[in-house]
């Protein structure tokens, strides 16, 4: 029979010392001599030799001298009786050791004096606690090596899986065992004198005060786990007791130190949550929880490569990645700051950076910086004005102007980039002109997307002034795309009441419309309404089409989401993103221009996903890699909370077919505001499709290319089936509450030139 049948293997964590004074104890260790399957290991010789160098550092002895003290020892003191035998039961192992003082003299004797003797006499009076074993392995097994403690309690629930061993020191004969027996074992057969206590069900309301005080306070908790909500109970009953806290991240060296025992009224996580506790974490969901983990570890200071791999979690990769390097740095940066810290050094509060790749700098790749906009001078836009040509019979006061530029402003522009600029010559004639510097971006192909904006500003133009009395005319100027001048408006007389004209109706949508990108319950649009925006369209030769039906947005959603994907990994596109993005309220109120954050709607964590693209690097990461296919699912909820789908169409490519359609998209968007729809552009794709169709050069590679190319045979099964239209614009309609913000626009007297 095998001596370990004697012993529960599931049960037998560490070794069992028999002491060579003791009758029992050594019956045991015969028996365990006598068997043929354990295999012994006596090196006391060896062991004694080194404790006689040790005790008489100053001495050389050679190898005659030192046997010959070895032999004169055991005369004096009975070898058999000598020491201790350790008995390690999972591996069939019997050892003979020195007594304890004895041994712990020796394997500690080439800390001197990185670690003194006193210093290490102090560290013996000590107890660490450790929560999570993956991480936490090195850190223990590290603490262990320099026995910086008298006592290591253990806690992990988990069990050893293949994934685990890119990382964590086991072998395959581990696979299935307690991740935190496997650590209590390995460092058993390091130090078996050192006091482990183990906590094999993890750590819970339950335990986590005798994971703490039994058997007295810990001295320094380290949190390696991955359980947000037992990360913050462990600090809240920490931080009662005024136990000091390290973390490790595992990723740029991050140290995290929590000084409760001299800061007891530190808020926990440094304040990064807030006044959120153990209790408001207990209920929620995982995914809830990323915003705060993400706010608890810091998003600009993970690595791009972090970043990276968090977006492609449940898309590429199953969990977030952890490499045996950067463990093992962590283990060597808690050891040296847990000993640091317990002998009294001061090591404050805070986070402390031991990034490998700071330190060991490779040439790094030069990542384009976005240039300002440039400023024109008033002459740069006169100069494009039709001379002579055009001249008003009823000159607007200025009051008037103002009024009807401050409305027309309130037109939606990609980006809200607002690119226009209006010009009142001494004619009264009010000309629209392209600020092609405020505009100029992937998605502005030929300035397409500029025109749809001033098609709405002049259809604003035209409803406002009907409802002010003024008889007007609007010429479009511009022939061929990337025209300067856009539009000439004409006055010709005033009357005391509205004039008269189609869909005045909608004039009370003008200041109501704005963009609403809040995804709530899904309510279908009626056939009767549709029809009405269908209507909407028919003066100007623009065709609505709408698709409402739940099976054909499924579809939709990728081909917008993998668009948006392609537009980020692009290098102009990424640019034009970072500068459109306000990222604070302030930023917002600054410019005036712009996507304020707040107006995208986000839950938390698609706003931290975000977050992370703001890192260059993480998305140059993603386009030589072929990487990033978690930003397709960021808009999934936009579609398929969609009550419609609506499609602007044209039967032509041209200047004025944009304006039309510009003038149509306003039309929609204030009868839908009007009875209680709420609208959101979903139309960047449709530029990048008419780009790629029409350029050579495009900065998109073959791959993207041939992907784009497919995502556009795939809208054609759902919209324009016969592509024999041009598509023009995409809106979502549905129903939701109030928007949280809206954008702001520029003050009138930085778009109006008066000559």
């Amino acid at each position: 029979m095998l001596p370990s049948s004697q012993f529960d293997f599931h049960r037998q964590i560490s070794p069992i010392i028999y002491q060579l004074n003791d009758l029992q104890d050594i019956l045991k260790v015969k028996e365990l001599l006598d068997s043929p399957y354990v295999r012994a290991v006596d090196q006391l010789n060896s062991q004694m030799a080194e404790l006689i160098k040790a005790k008489n550092p100053a001495k050389s002895f050679s190898d005659l001298e030192l046997a010959a003290l070895v032999s004169d020892f055991f005369r004096e003191n009975d070898r058999e009786k000598y020491g201790a035998w350790v008995f390690f039961p999972w591996k069939n192992i019997l050892v003979r050791l020195l007594p304890e003082e004895e041994f712990v003299l020796v394997r500690t004797q080439r800390n001197n004096y990185k670690i003194t003797s006193k210093e290490q006499e102090e560290l013996r009076k000590k107890k660490i606690g450790i929560i999570g074993l993956s991480v936490g392995q090195s850190i223990a097994f590290a603490i262990a090596l320099e026995r910086g403690c008298g006592e290591l309690r253990l806690a992990d629930f988990d069990t050893l899986e293949l994934s685990n061993l890119n990382r964590i020191k086991a072998g395959v004969t581990d696979l299935g065992v307690e991740k935190v027996v496997i650590a209590a074992r390995e460092i058993s057969e390091i130090d078996p004198y050192l006091k482990i206590t183990v906590f094999r069900d993890g750590i819970s309301e339950e335990n986590i005060g005798d994971f703490l005080s039994g058997g007295g306070d810990l001295d320094l908790l380290i949190d390696e786990c991955d359980s947000l909500d037992i990360k913050a109970l462990a600090r809240e009953k920490a931080k009662a007791k005024r136990i000091p806290v390290l973390m490790e991240t595992s990723d740029r060296g991050m140290l995290d130190v929590e000084r409760f025992d001299l800061e007891p009224n530190r808020a926990i996580f440094h304040g990064l949550i807030g006044d959120l506790k153990f209790t408001d974490l207990q209920g929620l969901t995982s995914k809830q929880k990323v915003p705060m983990a993400l706010k608890i570890t810091g998003i600009s200071t993970v690595s791009t490569r972090m970043k990276v791999s968090l977006l492609e979690v449940n898309q590429t990769i199953a969990s977030w990645p952890q490499l045996a390097s950067a463990v093992y740095l962590g283990g060597a940066t808690v050891s040296h700051a847990s000993r640091k810290l317990l002998l009294g050094e001061k090591i404050e509060s805070g986070r402390y950076y031991v990034d490998l790749d700071e330190l060991i700098k490779k040439e790094s790749e030069e990542i384009p910086l976005v240039s300002k906009k440039s400023v024109k001078a008033t002459e740069d836009f006169v100069q494009h004005l039709p001379a002579g040509k055009y001249k008003s019979t009823y000159k607007l006061s200025e009051e008037e102007l103002k009024y009807l530029i401050q409305k027309a402003n309130t037109a939606p522009s990609g980006g809200n980039s607002q690119p226009w600029k209006w010009i009142f010559d001494k004619e009264g004639v009010l000309h629209l002109i392209h600020d092609k510097d405020k505009s100029e971006s992937l998605l502005d192909y030929l300035g397409t997307g500029s025109l749809l904006a001033f098609g709405a500003a002049l259809e604003i133009i035209r409803l406002t002034g009907a409802n002010m009395g003024l008889e007007l005319s609007i010429h479009y100027q511009i022939a061929q795309f990337d025209e300067d001048l856009i539009a000439s408006v004409l006055f010709y007389s005033k009357i005391d009441s509205p004039y008269t004209v189609l869909h005045a109706n909608l004039a009370k949508g003008i200041d109501l419309r704005c963009t609403n990108r809040k995804n709530e319950e899904r309510e279908l649009i009626s056939p009767e309404e549709i029809q009405e925006f269908k209507l909407l369209a028919e003066d100007l030769g623009v065709t609505l089409e709408v698709q409402d039906d739940l099976g054909v947005l499924e579809q939709l959603a990728p081909i917008l989401g993998g668009m948006d994907r392609l537009r980020l990994l692009h290098e102009q596109g990424y640019a034009d993103f970072m500068n459109e993005i306000r990222w604070s309220d302030k930023d917002a109120r600054d410019t005036k221009d712009g996507i304020d954050i707040a107006t995208l709607e986000m839950g938390n964590v698609e706003r931290a996903a975000i977050g992370l693209v703001r890192d260059p690097g993480t998305v140059e990461f993603f386009r030589k890699n072929d990487l990033g296919y978690g930003l397709t699912k960021i808009s999934d909820q936009t579609v398929l909370t969609a009550g419609a789908v609506m499609m602007l169409e044209a039967d032509e490519y041209t200047p004025e077919a944009f304006l039309k359609s510009g003038a149509v998209l306003q039309r929609v968007w204030m009868k839908a505001n009007l009875t209680g729809y709420s609208v959101q552009p979903i139309s960047a794709s449709l530029f990048i499709f008419h780009r790629v169709n029409r350029e050579e050069s495009t900065g998109f590679n073959s791959a993207e290319k041939e992907q784009i190319i497919l995502f556009k045979s795939q809208l054609n099964t759902i919209f324009n089936l016969e592509n024999q239209k041009e598509e023009m614009f995409m809106v979502r309609i549905n129903r939701a509450s109030d928007p949280s913000m809206r954008s702001f626009r520029r003050d009138v007297s930085e778009s109006l030139i008066i000559l």
